[in-house]
Parts: structure tokens; sequence; C-alpha cells
């Protein structure tokens, strides 16, 4: 079965990216159809923070009054506890903060926003391959039927549908970290800070979410990740009571897991499609940062492909631009990623840095600054910050 009239845009993935991009597109005139697999809401594994620059893109977007009204928990920076050293604490600048809500709230949030703007949104619809025609992706197929659009987007995850049928997996994900997440109640006032616990072998990031509850999420990385297999409840609650300020933590749901998330992707276009927030190629942000992203790309995205839809032209060629302002936006923030990860790795090296960040607050707030996106990461190199390391 097919449909008789081609859709302008078929969106696959209703999360941030696949919302946004589907809500801007029909605001730019298109016919929209969005898909998803699950059903809305769904738990979704993840940190469920909002760094101050998401704030801005959901701002832009038109849906912050609407996820101020859902009481989303205050984050006003971060503190980071590496395992035997020192504390040290990031401050966003006093006129911005961010904020901390359930993903099943956000989600569902932002598809109601990309409905009132027209899209249409199916959910429970799964996508098992492209359409193609003369080497152009022409529409998607379902478990249902054909679905022929001018342009797909793949904003379907770590494990994209979309980027396989592309062909633009750029390797085999290596399993290098797996995640666990769940609501807790009990670990009292954070002080609108979200808290990251560095261990060896992984790390624990807390942050409150509103209504009297907190996020949790317990990273595993390379060999102890396979300890988790089988039991991640039990893995999950090891792990929190190892930490004095987690010990009254009482988990109220069952445990979700996430990973691998080694994705990478060869490139986020081609003939007739192109992919959005982590079907683009995964970044292991640290702090905060994936939800921003998500919805920046959705930005970049539209602006591209409207362009190419009212020129008649979605080749890869045409759709280029976005991949290069994706590069620009993102290549550097992702650098600067690779860096902590490297120190993060590195007991020893981390305890050095973190001693002279929690000597130097202003040191931290530049570096939390750059991770909330707020700051270009130029801005780590500037005459003030350098010396601040060396005096």
């Amino acid at each position: 079965m097919s449909e008789a009239a081609p859709r302008d845009v078929v969106v696959v993935g209703g999360g941030p990216a696949g919302s946004a991009t589907a809500a801007r597109l029909a605001d730019a005139g298109h016919c929209v159809l969005l898909l998803d697999r699950a059903h809305f809401p769904r738990p979704k594994p993840c940190g469920e923070c909002l760094n101050p620059a998401a704030v801005a893109a959901l701002a832009a977007l038109g849906v912050l009054g609407a996820v101020q009204a859902a009481g989303p928990a205050r984050l006003r920076g971060w503190r980071i506890q590496p395992h035997d050293s020192l504390a040290f604490s990031g401050s966003f600048p006093d006129d911005v903060n961010g904020f901390a809500l359930s993903r099943a709230v956000l989600d569902e949030i932002l598809l109601d926003h990309a409905r009132s703007r027209g899209v249409v949104v199916r959910m429970g619809e799964q996508v098992t391959d492209l359409l193609w025609s003369d080497g152009f992706v022409v529409g998607v197929r379902t478990r249902a039927e054909e679905i022929r659009a001018r342009l797909v987007v793949g904003a379907d995850g770590l494990r994209s549908i979309v980027v396989r049928k592309l062909n633009l997996l750029r390797r085999p994900p290596r399993l290098r970290k797996l995640a666990l997440a769940a609501h807790v109640r009990g670990v009292g006032d954070l002080d609108e800070q979200g808290v990251m616990y560095v261990h060896e072998g992984g790390c624990v990031g807390v942050a409150a979410v509103g209504d009297g509850t907190a996020n949790i999420v317990v990273v595993a990385e390379g060999e102890e990740a396979a300890h988790v297999a089988g039991n991640r409840n039990g893995y999950f609650d090891r792990t929190v009571r190892r930490y004095p300020a987690l010990s009254a933590a009482e988990r109220i749901e069952e445990v979700l897991a996430t990973g691998p998330f080694d994705w990478p992707t060869r490139g986020a276009v081609a003939d007739g499609a192109l992919l959005v927030g982590d079907a683009a190629g995964y970044y292991d942000p640290f702090t905060g940062q994936g939800i921003f992203r998500a919805l920046r790309g959705a930005e970049l995205a539209a602006g591209t492909a409207g362009a190419a839809l009212r020129h008649g032209d979605v080749s890869a060629a045409a759709l280029a631009p976005y991949e290069r302002a994706r590069r620009r936006g993102f290549g550097p923030g992702e650098r600067v990623q690779r860096l902590v990860e490297f120190f993060v790795a590195r007991p020893d090296l981390l305890k050095a840095v973190a001693g002279r960040l929690a000597r130097r607050p202003a040191l931290a707030d530049a570096l939390i600054a750059v991770t909330g996106d707020l700051k270009p990461v130029r801005s780590l190199l500037s005459p003030r910050v350098l010396a601040r390391w060396v005096f």
C-alpha cells in the first residue's frame, strides 16, 4: 500500500531533534509527516538536563512557556567530584540558567508543538526501509505502507535505521560506555546544581528534575560495562550507594539502559535525505549539552532543508551547507569533550586539574560557560583565562 500524494518531508523519530525539525519545516509552509515506532509519552534514558543554550533554543522555538509550566528544576551550574580529589564547581552567569525536566514530559511538549504547527504525527509506526529512485531517497517503507516524500529526515537516534539504510555508518560501534538511568527520591537539596561523581571505570550524574524527584545516570566504561549484563538494577543500586550523599536515594522505577554510544557517521546528508540529532553522529556530552545540540541541529537542518525544498533540489550538494554548519557549530565543542574525557580517564591528571579548578573558581566558571554553550571554545584561550591556569 502506498500514499497517493507525496509529502514534502517525512521525519523519522519524534525526539527533540525530530519534533523541532518537523515544527520548523511546517512553519515554513511544508507538508510534514513525523513517524516514531514508540507511543509517547515514553520513558527515555537520558540525563534530562537542558543547559542555558538549550533554554534559549526552546524560547526561539516557542515552547519555553510550556516547559516552565511543567515545573522543571532550575540548574545554575555543575559540581564535579572526582574520586580522591578536591571537588570543583562552575556556575552559569547570573542572568541565565538551565533546567532539568523528565524527557517524557519534554518530548510530549515538543511533539504537541509540532502538531500545533500542522505536523501530522503518527506513533507506533516503525520505518523498516527507505524508498529509492535513480539514486535518490524518495520516501520510507513502514511495516504497513510505503510513504513517498521529497525529503526524508533521519532523527531516529543512536541506532538509526535511516543511517544504516543510507550506508552512512563509518564503522561498527565499539562498546565504550553503557548508561543506566532512573528517577529517585530522597537525594535532598542539590542547591540548583547538577553533580557529577567521577570514579575509576565510570561516573554518576545527579540532577533534580522537579517535584522532589532526581534523575541519576550511572555510566559504566570499558570493561566495567560488562558487569552490568543481566542485573542493571543491582549494578545501578550498588554504584549509587558508593556515595554517602546518595545513600538515602530511593529508586522509584526500573532502570533503563542505553548504549553503546560509539556510532560515528560518514556524513549527515545524502541525495534526498539528511540526519539530525544523535542519528547524525553521537556526541558524548559530559554535562548536559545533548538536547541543545538536538535543538540547534534542528534549526540548522530546517534552514537548509527549507531552502532546498523551495528550489526543488534536495541533492546532497544542495543539503551540504547543513553539514558544514554542523561542523562549524559542533566541532569545537566535541574537541573540548574529547579533552575532558582524556582527563577523566586519567585519575592523576584529573586530580591535578580538579585541584586547580577548585582553587580558581573563575576558571571553573569559564569551562562551564563553554559546556553550557554560552561562550565559544576559543574563550578558554583568552589571555585572562590562560593566566589563571598559570598564576
